[in-house]
């Protein structure tokens, strides 16, 4: 089922178009990975999605629904959650502490701390068996690895039901211990998540890849299978000059 349908999206800073005219589609539970050399319009193109930039023009449907105008928390309530490069976790809180927050739809700190059920509870320790983190979950998540406060933050988009996750080079400063125990979260995480993924590491993106769009100057320049994307002459111009 398609879940995400991106149509002639463009958006221009001062003139310049970074993202123009690119259009595609993402099935639900797909890993789509976005690759292209630096400025390519990447980053910006999971700003469009999530809501953090607005679009000179083009159109953005999740599951049906138009929200290219949509505000950025609306679309939170949708299902788009947005990892980006940096972790954003509450690091003074525990692990379990940071989940209950992220699930929790009440304001305050304090009330999403002290307001939980046993189903609070049960549900946030399967979330955190699948990032691996059920050791840790009493563990303050400013003493948690670079790669365990990644995986944290993964947790806490499943925890707010996000089912259109984007990540913006999720394995940046991770060991290759780390990366490969991503690349394993990633794929559980497909049997009831979408991802669109920003990666510059080959190695990982072959590893979790189900399609693979190349982007250069802000448009698509090629789109397919890891195999046919490494074959390309346009990507490898693209990349290596000729």
């Amino acid at each position: 089922m398609q879940q995400l349908q991106v149509t002639d999206l463009h958006v221009e800073f001062g003139g310049l178009r970074a993202v123009d005219g690119l259009s595609f589609a993402v099935e639900e539970g797909e890993i789509l990975c976005l690759l292209g050399p630096n400025g390519a319009g990447k980053s910006t193109t999971l700003d469009l999605i999530c809501g953090k930039t607005q679009p000179t023009g083009g159109s953005i449907r999740l599951n049906g629904t138009e929200i290219s105008q949509m505000l950025e928390f609306r679309r939170a309530r949708l299902g788009i959650g947005r990892k980006f490069q940096v972790p954003s976790v509450y690091r003074d809180l525990t692990v379990a502490e940071n989940l209950s927050v992220a699930r929790s739809r009440r304001p305050g700190l304090w009330s999403a701390l002290t307001r939980f059920s046993l189903s609070d509870v049960r549900e946030t320790e399967g979330i955190l068996e699948r990032v691996d983190l059920s050791s840790k979950r009493e563990e303050l998540a400013g003493n948690l690895s670079h790669g365990e406060t990644q995986w944290l933050e993964i947790a806490m988009l499943i925890a707010q039901d996000s089912r259109l996750i984007l990540m913006d080079e999720p394995t940046a400063g991770m060991t290759i211990q780390e990366t490969e125990k991503t690349a394993e979260i990633f794929r559980s995480l497909s049997d009831s998540h979408t991802l669109i993924v920003v990666e510059h590491d080959m190695s990982f993106v072959r590893t979790v890849a189900d399609r693979i769009i190349v982007m250069n100057r802000g448009a698509m320049l090629a789109e397919g299978s890891i195999e046919e994307i490494e074959t390309n002459e346009d990507v490898k111009t693209a990349y290596l000059g000729h």
